[in-house]
């Protein structure tokens, strides 16, 4: 069996590294750490001084990175390229110290653990301890000291490559400002047209150097042969990535025909624009790349050749990425799949202003591009963006007339039809082919105001000579149109794929059934999935239409790594990933606590001797028991000290003590409200004189809504520590009792009989338990009967009761059973029945 390296020898093997202060590999320092503390155990420390030597060589090698990035920083007339640099030396150094820490913590943690549990040294006059007590003590505490100091440089570095991150960005973030607020010539200064006409035969001159030096620079390469050998490949591959695209698009496209006559189901048309939009997207700039990455395999692009390179792919990405998107959306031609509701005039109008738009865009970002090589007057730099900006706003103004005139001639053409002037049938399509309605002119009115505020705003700007502002508002503007129909698509596609198939299509309950769920809670879960993912569409959408304002994508994976690696209040450091783990424990926690509860509930409690109610709460308190360790286990995976909180509970205690304590009955009330639920929303209660029905459940208070449509604030403690009549807690049925007072000499069996017929005639009178009908009491004139019945919904339990009073009194007329009244009502008149009642003589 090998034995296990040395720290030295794992030093060493890490300390040959080809470029030691460039190219840190990630979590270098982690596994250097790591393998010196786990070899310690067999090797021993005696070579502990020069281990720490070459720790420190390490440490003070990242220090070096950390220190000529702060140096370079301070320097003036830094570029965005330049501080893309200083990021890329100094994330790879950030990310070896938060693994290195993240690794070294919990080891520190355990030689502390470990030396506390050997326990301090005996005092003097204690007996002596073992010898090999006291050597592994002070072998665990060297340990421990070594690797504290090590930590916590780890850490003041760490810290100090944090700062020069935010530093980086909030550089970047002024130079990009102070670019876009510059100023530079006005578009009415005729000396910006002039120097820029004259810049262009320079411009054109240093065009043909430089195609020249690119020849020369190639001959040097490779010869002619070979050169054309290699555009030979390149026009094969661009020919093969159009024939591949051509060749998936013919199934999409059989796909969308479907059958004749059949639309296409909602998630069928946005599934297939989203593939259209995909193929669309990929190829141009895909067969480009592939050209650019072919070129340079050989060496044949000189640097001011390749930078100019990529500005044309920009500008493809630009074109192609823009108008896939467009395709997706509005689908020109293609209604069949089309899932923005417009009608094709308009999708065609749309279409082809915003392709437009797209076109003067990426010419713009190649001239852009063949500017900054070849070092250009400003003027002409400037007279482009210029040009640029005034061409957008001359489209978008097209548009916009072109959208008004179209709504308007829609409008007219819908008046005269419903004046009978012109038949429907010459009516022009104003709606898509879902049926769904077109934008009406009230949304374009909507649109038009910020719209010509917008434009108005660019030339604003153009005018005061602040180009680079128009330049961007212009831009802007037109990305954000792409991808609002962008927006549109995905979201379409989220509401098909989780909604209408998920949560309420034909299939739901078979995925409910193959999830083992219920069909409601997969409705619940794919609304939320849905919400989340629109949610983060939307808020990518924003970031590419607004744009980075002078930030990188470096610094959004910067911001994501410490989101996700965690962030400090106070104290206590949370991180996204401990957060989630949290959650999941949280979760998983009370389901097994909640499974514990009712295993003691059912199959425990019951097989004793204990009455129900002590059962009862004996598994209530294991439940609050389960659910307080459960609570404490996850925050304690969130990194929170529980003996904070108990410092926070005592200080909230003394306030309690000096006058809230109704505040905090009333609210640990609602919580034993919402927690056991003995009251519900919807629940008819009778609490404090008062009946209705509950409609809301506060912390403080719960609200009640009377018979008569007034609500009543009843404090959450008078319903835990009073008396509350719930009419419907376990179910809403409820008891209807009708009194009836009929003559001594009826017939009872017949007056029971009526009775039970009138009960079992009512539609809301359950069957079981059946009604029934008993002799309550032998009055002075008269026989007492009490129908005893159970209604379906105690909602209605009056109404119940009324229509048994009129049918009991109608049966009673037809059967000729009197029923007897009071001597002082005689004089407002008789007896119901035809002859008086025999009782009423005696009385």
């Amino acid at each position: 069996m090998p034995t296990p390296p040395t720290r030295a020898a794992a030093l060493s093997a890490f300390g040959r590294r080809r470029r030691p202060l460039l190219g840190v590999a990630p979590l270098f320092l982690a596994v250097l750490m790591a393998l010196a503390l786990l070899a310690s155990a067999s090797v021993g420390w005696a070579q502990a001084p020069l281990e720490q030597v070459q720790v420190q060589q390490k440490l003070e090698g990242q220090r070096a990175i950390v220190d000529g990035v702060e140096a370079a920083l301070g320097r003036d007339g830094l570029r965005s390229i330049d501080l893309d640099d200083l990021r890329n030396r100094l994330d790879p150094v950030r990310t070896d110290l938060t693994a290195g820490i993240a690794l070294l913590e919990p080891l520190l943690a355990n030689f502390n653990h470990r030396v506390k549990e050997i326990g301090p040294k005996p005092a003097e006059d204690a007996a002596p301890e073992d010898g090999s007590i006291t050597s592994e003590r002070d072998a665990l505490t060297a340990r421990a000291t070594e690797l504290d100091g090590v930590l916590k440089q780890a850490k003041l570095l760490k810290v100090r490559a944090d700062q020069l991150s935010d530093r980086i960005t909030s550089r970047r973030r002024a130079l990009f400002t102070d670019t876009l607020l510059a100023r530079s010539y006005s578009v009415l200064d005729p000396s910006l047209w002039l120097q820029a006409a004259a810049a262009v035969p320079v411009e054109l001159r240093g065009i043909n150097y430089l195609l020249s030096d690119w020849a020369a620079y190639a001959n040097a390469r490779m010869p002619f042969l070979g050169q054309v050998a290699v555009a030979f490949g390149a026009l094969v591959i661009v020919a093969l990535i159009f024939l591949a695209r051509h060749m998936l698009a013919r199934p999409l496209h059989r796909a969308e025909l479907g059958t004749e006559g059949e639309p296409l189901s909602r998630l069928r048309a946005c599934g297939l624009s989203a593939l259209v939009a995909l193929l669309r997207m990929a190829a141009a700039p895909l067969a480009v790349s592939a050209v650019l990455a072919l070129l340079n395999s050989f060496d044949l692009l000189p640097p001011r050749v390749n930078e100019i390179a990529q500005g044309v792919l920009l500008a493809v990405y630009i074109l192609a990425v823009g108008r896939g998107l467009l395709d997706g959306a509005l689908a020109p031609g293609e209604p069949q799949r089309r899932v923005v509701p417009l009608s094709d005039d308009m999708v065609r109008l749309i279409y082809r202003h915003a392709a437009v738009g797209l076109w003067i865009l990426g010419i713009a970002v190649v001239l852009g591009a063949v500017h900054r090589a070849l070092v250009v007057p400003v003027p002409l730099s400037v007279a482009t963006s210029a040009t640029m900006s005034l061409c957008l706003v001359v489209v978008a103004s097209r548009a916009m007339r072109a959208l008004n005139a179209l709504s308007a001639d829609n409008d007219e053409d819908e008046a005269k039809a419903s004046d009978g002037k012109i038949p429907d049938s010459k009516i022009p399509d104003s709606k898509a082919e879902d049926g769904r309605d077109a934008p009406s002119s009230s949304l374009l009115n909507w649109i038009k105001f910020p719209f010509w505020v917008l434009n108005l705003a660019i030339l604003g700007a153009l005018i005061t000579g602040y180009v680079s502002i128009a330049s961007f508002l212009s831009s802007r503007t037109l990305i954000g149109v792409v991808m609002a129909g962008a927006l549109y698509l995905v979201v379409a596609l989220i509401n098909a794929l989780f909604i209408d198939s998920l949560a309420t299509g034909p299939r739901a309950r078979h995925a409910a059934k193959t999830l083992g769920i219920r069909p409601a809670s997969l409705e619940l879960l794919s609304v939320l999935v849905a919400g989340v993912l629109k949610a983060v569409a939307i808020i990518g959408i924003v970031i590419v239409v607004v744009g980075t304002f002078g930030t990188s994508t470096s610094d959004f994976a910067d911001l994501a790594s410490r989101v996700t690696l965690g962030f400090t209040i106070g104290s206590s450091t949370i991180a996204l990933g401990d957060i989630l783990s949290a959650l999941l424990f949280l979760v998983i926690g009370i389901v097994i606590a909640r499974a514990v509860q009712r295993w003691f509930a059912v199959a425990i409690l019951p097989r004793t001797a204990f009455d129900q109610g002590l059962q009862n709460s004996i598994a209530t308190i294991i439940g609050y028991i389960g659910f307080i360790a459960v609570s404490a286990m996850a925050m304690g995976q969130l990194g929170l000290n529980l003996e904070n909180i108990a410092l926070v509970a005592g200080a909230l205690s003394v306030g309690i003590g000096f006058g809230l304590q109704s505040i905090v009955s009333n609210f640990v009330s609602g919580l034993i409200l919402l927690a056991e639920r003995p009251i519900r929303v919807g629940d008819t209660i009778a609490v404090k004189g008062e009946e209705g029905y509950v409609r809301r459940i506060s912390v403080r208070a719960t609200e009640i809504e009377t018979f008569d449509r007034a609500a009543v604030l009843i404090p959450n403690s008078d319903l835990i520590t009073g008396m509350v009549k719930n009419f419907t807690h376990a179910n809403t049925s409820g008891r209807v009792i009708v009194a009836v007072n009929v003559a001594y000499d009826a017939d009872a069996d017949e007056v029971r009989d009526i009775l039970i017929g009138c009960a079992c005639d009512h539609p809301q009178v359950l069957r079981s338990p059946p009604p029934r009908v008993f002799l309550m009491a032998f009055g002075d004139s008269y026989l007492k009967f009490e129908l005893r019945c159970v209604v379906a919904n105690v909602d209605y339990a009056l109404t119940v009761k009324s229509d048994l009073h009129f049918a009991v009194l109608d049966r009673l007329k037809t059967a000729k059973i009197g029923i007897p009244y009071t001597p002082w009502a005689i004089y407002r008149g008789g007896p119901i029945g035809d002859e008086p009642a025999a009782g009423d003589d005696d009385a």
